[in-house]
């Protein structure tokens, strides 16, 4: 991404960038900076139905470069304008939430013929890798390590939650898209909420819940599915089911479509954690299945309420879970964690 003349955001062959001084005059207030480094393009990271995701570095003065991740969505092609809009809304919410548990975009920028997303890159894997691991393994989560990630994610939820703008404004941010693929786990043990894509709030523009469903069926609120709207215990809702998903290793509702979630909501009682899963203690059950409550006020009120259950569960089951502890355990379930978990 290094020159305006470029249509498509993508690697390019190897060169030597060299980035003149434009700072004609002195930094202070008031003064904008056009020319702040660019970025070089490195390797695809993935793609969806949507855009793509790139390793990139950033490039400054004096051979100064940062990693970062970049994420690109085109102006034209199958992309809809309210898909457009989502990826603009993504940035212009994250760009404010500033917590070691949410991944941080730094820059919304466009091209000719593309917009990108400039964010943190996390060098780690998925909360929906670390299940999947385990169960490749034959392996049982355990039990201390996977409540620190959950206490971790409720931590940047609530802040999320809470989040107001600088003029004093509570934003009233809903993520409506919590699901095992956007949570991060960094090789230095360090979760992350990511994706706000389609995230609500006061400032931004949000189609009608009650015509239009966001997220992903199986990990939807039953407000959510129902068209009533959505606030921050839809969230609470969607990371019981998450957390019912890592400690026993069953999705609790599986399903792809409005009508078989409704019927399974209406029609099936979800197996208690404890019960599907022996291993799972009977405290820890409780805890999920009060997030997973069908009545939104029978749930935890807020997530820092959850978190806080979740802590004291941790201190009296005698578990004390560390970052560098847990990082050396994804060293271990991991070959390439070893590598880059000092990066």
């Amino acid at each position: 991404m290094t020159g305006s003349h470029r249509h498509t955001i993508g690697p390019l062959a190897p060169k030597k960038f060299r980035l003149s001084d434009l700072f004609r005059r002195s930094i202070g207030p008031g003064r904008v900076i056009r020319s702040a480094g660019a970025y070089r393009i490195l390797r695809l990271l993935g793609k969806g139905g949507m855009g793509r995701v790139y390793l990139a570095e950033k490039l400054g003065t004096h051979e100064f470069t940062k990693l970062m991740a970049v994420k690109v969505l085109p102006k034209q092609g199958l992309v809809s304008a309210a898909d457009r809009q989502m990826f603009v809304n993504e940035a212009r919410v994250c760009a404010g939430l500033n917590h070691p548990n949410i991944v941080q975009v730094y820059q919304l920028g466009e091209t000719r013929s593309e917009y990108f997303i400039v964010m943190e890159h996390v060098f780690g894997v998925t909360l929906l890798d670390y299940i999947e691991r385990h169960l490749e393994l034959q392996k049982p989560v355990p039990i201390g390590f996977s409540v620190y990630i959950m206490t971790r994610v409720l931590s940047g939820l609530h802040y999320a939650h809470n989040k107001h703008n600088r003029d004093g404004l509570h934003l009233g941010i809903v993520h409506r898209d919590i699901c095992p693929n956007n949570v991060l786990i960094s090789y230095r043990g360090i979760p992350k909420l990511s994706d706000f894509g389609v995230a609500k709030t006061k400032l931004t523009f949000v189609e009608d819940e009650t015509k239009v469903v966001f997220g992903k069926y199986p990990y939807m609120a039953p407000e959510q599915i129902k068209r009533k709207g959505t606030e921050p215990r839809s969230d609470i809702y969607s990371l019981g089911l998450v957390m019912y998903e890592l400690f026993t290793g069953r999705i609790a509702h599986e399903v792809n479509d409005t009508k078989m979630l409704l019927e399974d909501l209406e029609q099936r009682e979800i197996l208690p954690p404890h019960e599907a899963n022996p291993l799972v203690p009977i405290d820890l059950s409780k805890i999920i299945m009060k997030a997973i409550a069908l009545d939104r006020d029978d749930r935890f009120k807020s997530a820092k309420a959850m978190r806080l259950a979740l802590e004291t569960f941790l201190l009296k089951s005698f578990m004390f879970p560390e970052q560098d502890d847990f990082a050396d355990y994804l060293c271990e379930l991991f070959p390439q964690a070893a590598k880059h978990r000092w990066w």
